[in-house]
């Protein structure tokens, strides 16, 4: 009973350290909520190429998102992901890295893209991409993506 005594409280002291530790990194840090935001955001990104979930595509694109030097619009990603002839099977990403400045964020990383197009499968090369995300009224959006291959 005298060892339950002892460690009890050193049980409850260390928890309440640990517990204020993790909230103060929101007080130290005010960006991490934020990039944690933005994270969630690209995750959805993700997941809706993966699982053709246009709605959560739709929700996710800011509403004047281009890429490729604005020649693709938000429209345009939308009715693809919505096509028949055209399945993401897999898009795993690598060295991700975020940066919020404000009411914009930078998503930045590598990728690689396995997908099916009228029946033929392909996989890319492995490619930096970048997302440029605002904090809207709907909360964290992109509003643009940018693609390099390191050849």
């Amino acid at each position: 009973m005298r060892n339950i005594a002892r460690r009890l409280p050193a049980a409850l002291i260390t928890f309440v350290i640990g517990v204020t530790a993790a909230n103060m990194g929101a007080l130290l840090w005010p960006g991490a909520s934020d990039e944690r935001a933005v994270l969630a955001v690209e995750r959805e990104y993700i997941r809706a190429h993966t699982e053709r979930d246009v709605v959560a595509l739709e929700r996710v694109l800011a509403d004047d998102f281009t890429s490729f030097g604005g020649r693709v619009r938000k429209e345009h990603r939308l009715a693809l992901l919505a096509s028949p002839f055209y399945i993401v099977k897999s898009l795993e990403t690598e060295d991700v890295k975020v940066s919020v400045r404000g009411d914009e964020a930078w998503v930045r990383g590598k990728a690689r893209l396995s997908a099916s197009f009228r029946g033929h499968d392909y996989t890319t090369p492995r490619y930096e991409f970048t997302r440029r995300y605002e904090r809207r009224a709907e909360g964290w959006q992109i509003v643009s993506c940018a693609f390099a291959f390191n050849w």
